[in-house]
């Protein structure tokens, strides 16, 4: 029980980090050990989830609901140390109104989408 609940506090924490653009301090707050991956890494990592299904699915199911794809370049990876080296992927869509929103995938599984809108 106790890991089902450090999973999920990661997932919303995780989350959170992926719907406030660019700002992995709140991270720091709960604690978290969370880096942001650059470079060939970050391409692997990118290269790796671009091609999977899961991703394929997910961007297919998005464009039916009327968000459109903003590109590779503007995708966030980062990985969080305190819970298992979680990898948290972070894939910009802009929806009907023109507003940015994050898919995010952990360890390449697809955990919803939203904007820091409220």
């Amino acid at each position: 029980m106790k890991k089902l609940i450090t999973v999920l506090c990661g997932i919303i924490i995780g989350l959170s980090l992926f719907v406030s653009i660019g700002n992995t301090a709140k991270a720091a707050e709960c604690g978290c050990d969370v880096t942001p991956v650059l470079g060939a890494e970050k391409n692997k990592i990118v290269a790796n989830l671009l091609s999977s299904y899961e991703f394929k699915n997910v961007k297919h199911l998005l464009k039916s609901e009327g968000y459109s794809y903003r590109g590779a370049k503007n995708i966030e990876v980062l990985i969080n140390h305190s819970d298992y080296d979680t990898v948290m992927v972070g894939v910009p869509f802009y929806n009907e109104d023109g507003t940015i929103e994050m898919a995010a995938f952990f360890n390449g599984i697809y955990m919803g989408h939203g904007s820091n809108e409220d």
